[in-house]
């Protein structure tokens, strides 16, 4: 048995995600690969979530609230408003790139 000796930091300030009308309609998909929390994902070939990035980023399909292990079902918000600088956004990829596409799916970023 190992243990996480690792630093963690621990705060009381509230990370809000949602900022206002909450989750809609939802869904759940299995990942292709992990993904963090609140990562904007779009559906593989073969229907499964992967990690919204600057190449896929036009089959944008919704917002992981929670982490999802690769080949395990999670949940996926189809609409909704939330927080722009709480995305877990790939590296590249600003809220910016991806606002567009997920207004038009439903989704809107403040």
């Amino acid at each position: 048995m190992s243990m996480d000796l690792s630093v963690k930091k621990f705060s009381t300030e509230p990370g809000y995600f949602e900022a206002g009308i909450g989750p809609v309609a939802k869904a759940v998909k299995v990942a292709a690969a992990d993904i963090p929390a609140h990562a904007p994902v779009a559906l593989d070939g073969d229907g499964k979530l992967t990690l919204l990035t600057a190449d896929n980023k036009a089959s944008v399909y919704g917002l992981a609230p929670d982490s999802i292990r690769a080949g395990e079902e999670g949940p996926v918000w189809l609409t909704g408003e939330y927080f722009a600088d709480s995305l877990a956004l790939e590296e590249g990829v600003t809220a910016a790139d991806i606002e567009i596409a997920l207004r038009n799916i439903g989704i809107f970023l403040k």
